[in-house]
């Protein structure tokens, strides 16, 4: 049992919906993707839900107060310095994390950390945090693959985005790669031939890399359609005694997710979309006036 638990997973894999079943308990104080490029921007300017994220609200509301973030926060944790053994030097992110923890505690007795970008450091934060329960959730390879690629067409607004490429850059895959492929030189763009063969490379690396490390690994598929017996494992992996039948209403399987809207009062897309676009603007002057980052 412990009072700290990290969620890791790939992106496009319900690594979100795991961090939405442990902030509906009421349990957990749950941070969302510490490691996020773009953080500092949303905390001036929130990042809005996503087409298939339900029941999220805000991702960023728990980091309010958080004062020390700004002088500590990398962009480049983001898609740089990928892999980090147990035994490496990045007191850097150590102190940032050592933050983010300790404040949390500050405000709950439980506390929990959903990460996209842990995966290759999951060794490194299994020594630096030996007491945290790690949580893997996991999707079928074709299913993450479609997913990302989805999003990148919706997000363009065309069909071919580059997907076929090596070098496609859909949820940054090829900077991945190019960080990673040092230690893993399987990754390197001239050993495939698409950008599928290369994403299928790095998913079974980050598969295999989760695994080693955590707690428990979960399919998501096998979550949203026995969600019962998957949330059973995964509670009592980490120790959680919240009830189970009332968080079911959060799970929304792939199959019904089209049908629902994720707001019940959706504005006009064209003004959302403005508002968006002068919102990010804003956030990103911001972030270079007051801290000379960028993003």
């Amino acid at each position: 049992m412990s009072n700290l638990v990290f969620i890791s997973a790939d992106f496009c894999s319900g690594s979100t919906l795991m961090f939405t079943l442990f902030r509906k308990t009421g349990q957990y104080y749950c941070l969302y993707e510490p490691l996020h490029p773009r953080l500092l921007e949303y905390l001036y300017y929130p990042l809005r839900a996503y087409e298939h994220h339900f029941f999220v609200d805000s991702y960023f509301t728990e980091y309010r107060g958080f004062k020390k973030i700004p002088v500590l926060f990398d962009p480049d944790w983001g898609v740089r310095r990928l892999f980090l053994p147990a035994d490496a030097n990045a007191d850097d992110l150590y102190r940032y994390l050592s933050y983010l923890v300790g404040t949390a505690f500050g405000r709950s007795e439980k506390v929990l950390l959903k990460f996209n970008r842990a995966t290759f450091r999951l060794g490194w934060l299994r020594a630096k945090f030996p007491q945290a329960k790690i949580v893997h959730i996991y999707r079928n390879r074709e299913e993450q693959w479609n997913s990302v690629v989805r999003r990148g067409q919706r997000y363009l607004g065309r069909e071919d985005i580059g997907q076929n490429d090596v070098m496609f850059q859909g949820f940054d895959i090829a900077a991945w790669c190019e960080d990673l492929q040092a230690t893993f030189p399987e990754l390197d763009a001239r050993n495939s031939k698409t950008g599928y063969e290369r994403f299928s490379k790095l998913w079974q690396l980050s598969l295999a890399e989760n695994q080693r490390y955590a707690d428990v690994s979960v399919d998501y598929k096998d979550l949203t359609h026995d969600f019962g017996t998957n949330c059973g494992k995964i509670w009592e992996a980490v120790g959680c005694d919240a009830e189970i039948e009332p968080l079911e209403k959060y799970v929304v399987p792939q199959e019904k997710q089209r049908a629902m809207p994720i707001f019940e009062n959706n504005w006009n897309k064209r003004i959302v979309g403005v508002i968006d676009r002068a919102g990010r603007k804003y956030a990103k002057v911001r972030v270079r006036l007051n801290y000379g980052k960028t993003v």
